[in-house]
C-alpha cells in the first residue's frame, strides 16, 4: 500500500501572488500540487504556469549532475563530475582569481528566479560578502518603486479590499497575466458594479475586460497624471478638506499643474483631450477609487516620477480616506529580517566588520562591466543563481559577448540549461521549491509563508543555501551563518523581525503554513495623514525628492529614444518598442518546458496594420527587428492589440538565432533607484533577411 502525505508549501516564482500550495506526495514522488483552500488569497485556483509545475519538477532536461565544460564557451557541451570536484573547482579558480586581481574581481549575480528568502536573499549573498567579492545592485525590476519609497516613503493599502472599490484603473500591469489573483479580486469588484479602467499602451487580455482602456504612448504615463491632476484641479474636483488637512504642498502643485493642460499631454502621451479629461473626472468623482500599478510602466526613463505622480492623484482626490482607496502597494516580501542572513556587515580580515562596501556593479549594467577595458579590476569570475542574464539583463549582445570571453570563469547554478549556462565553465544543479524548504513573502499581498520540502531533491540537485554551505567550508569560512542549517536560517529571519511582530511565528507558520502581516484588514492608514514623511503629511513638493535633485513636484521626464526627443535616431528606427510579459511563463524561467513554448511558440512580434502594411509585412511573415543595438527574427502577428508607431515583443524568451528580445533594449538607468529602461527603445522592422536591415545599419 502507498504513503500518500499531503505538504504545505508555497510558490516561490517571481509573482507577486506567492501562492500556498498543497502538495501531494505518493511514495516520495510528487503527483498533485493544488492552492491550499485555506488561503484567502490564493486558494481558489493555480496560475497557468504552476499548474503544470511538476512537469518543471520532472522534467528530462533537468541538469541532475554538476557538470564542467568540455568545448567551446556557448557550445554547450558538458561532461558530468562530483560535486567535490564542482566545489574544488570554482575554490581553486577563485582563489587565483583573488590573488591575482583581487576579490572584487569575482562578480555574484543573482535575482528572484526563486524568490523564497533562503534562496533569494540567503547565506549566498553571506559568503560574497565575506569573501570581499564586488557587491550587485539589484534594480532590475522595481528599482524606481523602492528608490522612490526610500525617498519620501511608502504608502499602503490593502489590495484585499479591491473588491469593495467603485472604479480600479490597472496602470501598467496586465492582471489576468501576471497577477491572476488580484485580477480575482478585481473581478469581485466588477460584479459589485465597480468600472474598471486600464492605462496601457498595448490591449493586453486585461485591458480587453475593461471599461475603458487608455492607450498612451511609452513612457508618458506622467504627463497624462499630470494632466488629470491639472483638470481635478481646474474644476476643483479635488478633496479640499482632506488636502488641507493631511497634504502639504498643495499651492506648489496647483501652480506647477497649470500648465499640463489635456492638450499638452495629448500631445505627449497620444490620448485624445476628451479622454484625458473623462479620465479625469471619473477618478475625482468616484469614492474610494484604487490604482494597481505595475512593473509595466516602471520600465522607463522617468518611471520613479510617474510613480511619484500616481500617489499625489490619490492624495489630491482623498483616496486614502477609505481602506478601499488609494494606491495598492503592498511589500511582505521584505517583513522578515533580510540583513540577519544577508550579512552586509561581512568582510574579508582586513576590513572593518562594520563599513563601507566594497565596490558596487549594476547588474542592469552587466554587459557593460563584462566588456569594459577600462574597469579596475576586472570581472574575472562570475557566478550566477535564481537569474538567466543572458535573456534577462538589457543589451543582449553585449552581454552575450562578455560571456564568451575566454578569461572569465563562470558558474551557473540553475535546474536547467539556460541560454547563460550555456556559457559557463562549471553548471551546477539546482533544487526547485519542492526539494527544499523556504520562507516567502508576497510583493503583492500582505502574507508570510512557510513552504515545507515536498520531496527529496532530483538527481544531485542542491539548494542555493546548502551551496552556499559548501563553498564557505572549503575556503575555510566557519562563521554562524555559514553554520546553520535551513531550518535555523529561518528562525533567523524572524527572530524579532516585522514579520514577527505582526503574527508570523516560525511556530504558527509550521501549523498553519501562511500567516497574514501588515496593518489589520479594514484599517486606514492614511486616513488622516500617517503618512511616513518628516511632516507625516503626503507632500506634494517633496524636499527628499529636490535633495536627490529630481525636482520637488511630480514631472514628466520624456523618453530617452522617441521621435519627438531622438528625431534623428527615430528617421532610422521609426518604432517604439514595447517588451511586454508573457501568459504563459514568468521572465524565461519556463525556456526549457515543451508543454508551455508550445502555447507561445516562436517569438512574434506585434505591429499595427499600417505600420505592417507600408513595410510590405503580412501577418505570419517572418521578420527582423533591429536598432543599433542588436536584431531579432521574429514571426509577425499584424494587430491592433498595438498603436500604431509602436511594436511589442515578448520578454524573456529563450535565444533563437542568436538573439531575443533583450537584443534591443538599453541599459540606461531610469530617473530613480537605477531601474531599467526596457520599454524606452526604437527599432525598425523589415521582412527577415532583407538587405539593409542588419543591426546596426
Amino acid at each position: 500500500m502507498s504513503a500518500v502525505r499531503t505538504v504545505r508549501a508555497a510558490c516561490t516564482h517571481d509573482c507577486p501572488d506567492a501562492c500556498a500550495l498543497l502538495v501531494t506526495v505518493e511514495d516520495g514522488r510528487a503527483t498533485a500540487i493544488a492552492p491550499n483552500p485555506a488561503h484567502p488569497v490564493t486558494g481558489r485556483h493555480l496560475c497557468v504556469k504552476v499548474d503544470r509545475y511538476l512537469e518543471r519538477v520532472y522534467s528530462p532536461l533537468r541538469v541532475l549532475t554538476p557538470l564542467r565544460r568540455t568545448g567551446p564557451k556557448g557550445s554547450g557541451r558538458f561532461e558530468p563530475i562530483t560535486w567535490d570536484a564542482a566545489i574544488d573547482t570554482i575554490v581553486a579558480r577563485w582563489r587565483e582569481v583573488v590573488d591575482r586581481h583581487g576579490a572584487e574581481a569575482i562578480l555574484p549575480y543573482s535575482y528572484l528566479g526563486n524568490m523564497g528568502v533562503l534562496s533569494a536573499f540567503g547565506t549566498m549573498h553571506a559568503l560574497f560578502h565575506r569573501l570581499g567579492a564586488s557587491r550587485l545592485e539589484r534594480t532590475i525590476c522595481g528599482g524606481q518603486s523602492v528608490g522612490l519609497g526610500a525617498l519620501t516613503g511608502s504608502t499602503w493599502m490593502d489590495p484585499e479590499r479591491l473588491p469593495d472599490s467603485r472604479l480600479v484603473i490597472a496602470w501598467g500591469v496586465d492582471l489576468v497575466s501576471t497577477t491572476v489573483h488580484t485580477w480575482d479580486l478585481v473581478s469581485r469588484a466588477m460584479r459589485r458594479g465597480a468600472r474598471i479602467v486600464v492605462i496601457d499602451p498595448y490591449r493586453s487580455r486585461t485591458a480587453a475586460r475593461a471599461h475603458r482602456h487608455v492607450r498612451p504612448h511609452p513612457g508618458t504615463d506622467a504627463a497624462l497624471a499630470l494632466a488629470m491632476m491639472h483638470v481635478i484641479l481646474a474644476e476643483r474636483l479635488e478633496d479640499a478638506e482632506y488636502v488641507a488637512r493631511a497634504t502639504t504642498g498643495i499651492d506648489e502643485l496647483r501652480r506647477h499643474v497649470a500648465e499640463w493642460t489635456p492638450e499638452r499631454a495629448g500631445k505627449a502621451s497620444g490620448v485624445a483631450v476628451e479622454d484625458v479629461v473623462a479620465l479625469a473626472r471619473e477618478y475625482a468623482t468616484t469614492r474610494p477609487a484604487a490604482i494597481r500599478h505595475g512593473v509595466g510602466m516602471q520600465r522607463a526613463a522617468g518611471a520613479g516620477m510617474a510613480l511619484r505622480a500616481l500617489h499625489c492623484l490619490a492624495a489630491l482626490t482623498g483616496q486614502w480616506r477609505d481602506p478601499a482607496g488609494g494606491v495598492a502597494d503592498a511589500r511582505s516580501l521584505r517583513a522578515p529580517d533580510l540583513g540577519a542572513l544577508m550579512r552586509p556587515d561581512l568582510g574579508p580580515p582586513g576590513r572593518a566588520e562594520i563599513g563601507p562596501p566594497g565596490r558596487t556593479l549594476s547588474m542592469i549594467q552587466l554587459g557593460r562591466h563584462l566588456t569594459d577595458p577600462a574597469l579596475a579590476p576586472p570581472v574575472k569570475a562570475l557566478y550566477v543563481w535564481n537569474s538567466n542574464p543572458a535573456v534577462i539583463a538589457p543589451d543582449q549582445t553585449r552581454v552575450v559577448a562578455g560571456l564568451a570571453r575566454d578569461d572569465l570563469f563562470t558558474v551557473v547554478h540553475d535546474q536547467f540549461l539556460t541560454d547563460t549556462a550555456r556559457w559557463a565553465d562549471v553548471v551546477l544543479p539546482a533544487t526547485t521549491m519542492l526539494e527544499q524548504q523556504e520562507l516567502v513573502g508576497s510583493w503583492g499581498f500582505n502574507y508570510v509563508a512557510l513552504s515545507e520540502q515536498a520531496i527529496a531533491p532530483v538527481g544531485e540537485a542542491k539548494a542555493n543555501s546548502e551551496v552556499a554551505r559548501l563553498l564557505a567550508a572549503r575556503l575555510g569560512f566557519d562563521g554562524e551563518p555559514f553554520r546553520l542549517d535551513d531550518r535555523a536560517l529561518i528562525a533567523r529571519a524572524l527572530a524579532g523581525s516585522r514579520a514577527e511582530a505582526e503574527g508570523a511565528s516560525l511556530e504558527r507558520l509550521a501549523r498553519d503554513g501562511f500567516a497574514r502581516v501588515g496593518p489589520q484588514p479594514g484599517s486606514v492608514p492614511h486616513a488622516d495623514g500617517g503618512f511616513p514623511t518628516a511632516s507625516g503629511k503626503f507632500e506634494f513638493a517633496s524636499e527628499a525628492l529636490a535633495r536627490a535633485g529630481l525636482g520637488a513636484l511630480p514631472a514628466w521626464i520624456p523618453p530617452a529614444e522617441s521621435p519627438e526627443t531622438a528625431p534623428e535616431l527615430a528617421a532610422r528606427f521609426p518604432l517604439r518598442l514595447l517588451t511586454l510579459k508573457r501568459h504563459h511563463s514568468i521572465n524565461s524561467s519556463y525556456g526549457a518546458l515543451p508543454v508551455l513554448a508550445r502555447a507561445e511558440p516562436d517569438p512574434q512580434l506585434e505591429l499595427a496594420p499600417a505600420d505592417a502594411q507600408r513595410r510590405g509585412i503580412a501577418d505570419g511573415a517572418a521578420v527582423r527587428v533591429w536598432n543599433e543595438r542588436g536584431a531579432v527574427v521574429a514571426r509577425a502577428r499584424v494587430t491592433d492589440r498595438v498603436l500604431e508607431g509602436t511594436v511589442a515583443v515578448p520578454f524573456g524568451h529563450w535565444m533563437r538565432d542568436g538573439a531575443s528580445a533583450n537584443a534591443l533594449t538599453s541599459d540606461r538607468f531610469g530617473d530613480l533607484g537605477h531601474g531599467p529602461t526596457f520599454c524606452d527603445a526604437l527599432v525598425e522592422v523589415a521582412p527577415a533577411f532583407h538587405t539593409g536591415t542588419r543591426a546596426g545599419s
